[in-house]
């Protein structure tokens, strides 16, 4: 969902001078974080990706402090520490944002989220297309059996967009029902 919104803000007119989207996922580390700010404000050599966390932050908040950004945290776990990553804390004076998405309404309250929005399964027909689209129709066609193994497989996920998501890249490259019955 968050990268959707990404890709949207990438390909339209907005008022973010920066876009930023960084997967953080469960085993996260700041300096991982920091670096792929970093690459994305223009700081990706090695010297740079050597220098420690305070220094890190320094050169991140200094560039980010002069610019109009939103950054997409996507998939936190636990509370990040934005600040230490050098991302400006936003407010209504530098009208920066940080969106993240979770899937533990703890998070939200550790990250002070001014907004939250829960994400519903999806419909059954709606949750079918979303994994046809990641599975992808060439995948689908290879063998007669595929399609109804893939329905299946789609329910099994119970209408969470992640899931659907995640499965239906990892079986886009199954080409037999063996595979697929094994998912």
């Amino acid at each position: 969902l968050l990268t959707n919104i990404n890709n949207n803000f990438l390909h339209s007119t907005n008022d973010f001078n920066l876009v930023i989207w960084i997967m953080v996922s469960k085993d996260f580390k700041l300096d991982n974080i920091q670096n792929k700010i970093g690459e994305k404000i223009g700081f990706s050599d090695e010297t740079w990706k050597r220098q420690g966390q305070d220094e890190k932050a320094e050169d991140i908040s200094m560039i980010l402090g002069t610019e109009k950004f939103v950054l997409f945290l996507d998939d936190l776990w636990e509370r990040v520490e934005i600040t230490k990553i050098g991302v400006p804390f936003p407010d209504k004076h530098n009208k920066c944002k940080v969106l993240f998405t979770t899937r533990s309404e703890d998070v939200c309250g550790l990250m002070d989220a001014h907004v939250k929005i829960k994400v519903e399964c999806l419909a059954s027909e709606k949750a079918w297309t979303l994994f046809q689209q990641k599975v992808g129709k060439e995948a689908l066609l290879v063998h007669q059996d595929i399609p109804r193994l893939a329905e299946i497989v789609a329910k099994e996920c119970g209408g969470l967009p992640l899931a659907l998501i995640t499965v239906g890249r990892a079986m886009a490259c199954k080409k037999t029902p063996e595979e697929w019955d094994h998912a």
